[in-house]
């Protein structure tokens, strides 16, 4: 146990370091503990004496990994499955094939096509990282990116049940159907008990935090035991107790619980991968592996790039597609630490495996970063864009003017397209989703199929005669080309961007946006005038401190401006005295009672300076003015002498207050 200890701490401890290193360095975290587990391994520092037993917590970790990959899968991610599954199989069918091809005159089909298993996938989370820290993590690229991985993810199942095929047990047609079999009885058993009988053990499990976790791990493990006895594998097993536990309503907190400790344990995991490699014998063929994963690279950027721009797709999105997915992910692990046990992938075919897929993943964030550039370039290839503008060529060709153009079908964007037709006005829509294009289309709405940004499109839907220009797409980086393309074509146009961050809002008026409507100031601005709507202010009074702080918006963020000196004068002498009116609204206690009855300042403390009554104005009125449902009353007083005076005239059922100006 002192051992077991010791070696946990210096795991750990070098493992942190590494990791603090690679963050520092913007570099992927499973690289920097592939690297650890090289330097903590018998061809390292050599820091371990006995790695048996860091390798079978690596072991907890893959179960726990697929454990919570069966936990993910939700109706929801069904609906994303069926939706990426032609790109996602089109991608690991080429990876596989054009890999299977080169490799079996060296290493045999069968060892070659799974070497095409681990090229195909790519790490999801890198990928997502790189693209979240561009601003681009709600783009088109990401979700086309993430649907492959959806697909890539769950194909490990199938593929975890065709190793011990590929590996000579039972490699015939009959085993492996018999395999099929087994794999679909135990889905239906899993399915069956996460339906029937987890529910009404988890009900009482989740009372309690711990026995929620005890119950997690027995059911995880339980799992995974009982496929080994039937011959199949045990992370296939820890899948479908995933499954199980994802059918019943509980899922969601299972995974939140389980997160953390699988986390630890997949860390272990690739350290315990990493100690395989050795650094040393492999620097001799450095030259031979960097050649291999630029060829994998390639390979990968072109399994992407190819279906997504067969898809109707535009160059540049499925070039930031293909870059990507141009890694070897985190899964191709697990596929090949089961396939080295299972003698499929030795130990001189495992460890060029791992360098090639460090060195993947290493260049990955350059290569994301180059896809821009490389779109672009890609963009002027003729035959490549015949290919993209057939998709353009059934645009419908309409003579347009003073019209508003609508880029991007999302939630904002398909709100204002109802609305348009509702109000019969002249407008057309953009967007680079064919899905999307086509459904929009089938509902006789007026949309064309182009990207937003690049002005030849533009041209396409009339931006030079366009009145309104509505820019509500989720690519920051689109975004401010297509308010520049836009503003060059039309200097006049009036563009409304629609943008997540508050410090998207200056760069984009720099560029020519009208108005620019963000997400995160608009949210903070809502959650004040509710605020202030819990202490009765009259309505006017919210909409007015609302509206000071959107026009005062651009202050805001560069920091404190100067009081004017006649505004300074005024508040040191009259520091907490407020204006406000407020409509009399019917039902109020004050309708049909004179000011003397009423007797607000005695009540409240607040001073009723005038009463407008329809287009009359009761300046200073008497106390024998008798008040009415609908007049106008003008409060002076402070914030809480205001508050308590709208308190007093609201009616007594508690409806809220209207205030006009």
């Amino acid at each position: 146990m002192d051992q077991l200890l010791r070696d946990l701490v210096l795991v750990f401890v070098l493992a942190g370091t590494v990791l603090l290193l690679f963050h520092r360095l913007r570099l992927p975290s499973v690289v920097g503990l592939l690297l650890a587990g090289v330097l903590i391994g018998p061809h390292g520092l050599a820091v371990l004496d006995d790695s048996r037993q860091i390798d079978r917590l690596a072991e907890l970790g893959v179960l726990l990994l697929m454990f919570s990959i069966g936990l993910d899968f939700t109706p929801d991610r069904l609906g994303e499955l069926a939706r990426a599954l032609r790109l996602g199989a089109a991608q690991m069918l080429i990876c596989i094939v054009v890999t299977a091809l080169v490799a079996a005159p060296l290493v045999g089909w069968a060892r070659a096509i799974f070497l095409g298993m681990l090229v195909a996938h790519t790490s999801s989370t890198l990928m997502l990282k790189v693209f979240l820290d561009r601003g681009e993590s709600a783009s088109m690229n990401v979700r086309l990116g993430l649907g492959i991985s959806i697909i890539q993810d769950l194909s490990v199942v199938p593929m975890l049940l065709a190793i011990p095929v590929i590996a000579g047990a039972g490699a015939t047609a009959g085993g492996f159907g018999l395999a099929i079999v087994k794999a679909s009885a135990a889905v239906g058993l899993a399915v069956a008990v996460g339906r029937w009988v987890l529910p009404w053990i988890l009900e009482y499990a989740v009372r309690s935090r711990d026995l929620l976790l005890v119950l997690v791990i027995v059911v995880c493990l339980g799992m995974a035991w009982t496929t080994t006895l039937v011959g199949l594998s045990a992370a296939l097993g820890a899948f479908l107790a995933g499954i199980a536990i994802a059918a019943s309503i509980y899922g969601h907190q299972t995974l939140a619980e389980v997160v953390p400790f699988r986390d630890v344990m997949v860390s272990l995991f690739f350290i315990s991968i990493g100690m395989l490699v050795d650094m040393a014998g492999m620097a001799q063929h450095l030259g031979l592996a960097i050649l291999v994963a630029a060829c994998v690279i390639t390979l990968k950027f072109m399994s992407g790039f190819v279906p997504v721009l067969a898809s109707g797709y535009p160059v540049g999105t499925a070039t930031a597609v293909g870059l990507g997915i141009a890694q070897i992910g985190e899964f191709a692990f697990v596929l090949g630490h089961a396939g080295r046990e299972a003698q499929v992938l030795q130990t001189e075919l495992f460890q060029p495996f791992v360098l090639v897929a460090i060195l993947t993943m290493l260049v990955s964030p350059f290569l994301i970063a180059l896809g821009p550039h490389l779109g672009r370039a890609l963009e002027r290839v003729s035959a490549l864009r015949r290919l993209t503008g057939r998709a353009l060529a059934h645009d419908p060709e309409e003579s347009r003017e003073n019209h508003v153009i609508i880029a991007g079908l999302g939630l904002n964007g398909r709100t204002l397209l109802r609305a348009m037709r509702s109000l019969a006005m002249p407008h057309v829509a953009l967007d680079l989703d064919p899905t999307a294009v086509r459904e929009a289309r089938e509902a006789g709405e007026s949309v064309v199929y182009g990207d937003c940004s690049r002005s030849e499109v533009l041209r396409r839907v009339a931006v030079e005669t366009a009145r309104v220009f509505v820019v509500a797409i989720s690519d920051p980086r689109a975004t401010r080309q297509a308010v520049r393309a836009a503003r060059q074509a039309n200097p006049a146009v009036h563009i409304i961007v629609r943008t997540k961050y508050a410090a998207e809002i200056e760069p984009l008026r720099n560029l020519g946006a009208t108005e620019v409507i963000s997400e995160e100031f608009e949210t903070a601005l809502e959650i004040l005038a509710r605020a202030l709507h819990v202490y009765i202010l009259p309505r006017s009074r919210i909409e007015e401190t609302v509206d000071r702080f959107r026009g005062n918006a651009y202050q805001a963020f560069r920091g404190p401006s100067p009081i004017p000196a006649g505004d300074a004068i005024l508040g040191a002498l009259l520091p907490t005295l407020q204006l406000e009116t407020f409509a009399l609204p019917p039902g109020s206690p004050a309708a049909g009672v004179s000011l003397r009855d009423v007797d607000l300042r005695a009540k409240t403390g607040a001073t009723v300076l005038a009463v407008r009554r329809q287009d009359r104005m009761h300046t200073v009125p008497p106390a024998s003015f008798q008040l009415a449902a609908g007049d106008v009353v003008i409060l002076a007083g402070t914030t809480r002498q205001i508050i308590a005076a709208a308190r007093l005239l609201e009616p007594d059922t508690g409806g809220g207050s209207e205030g006009s100006s």
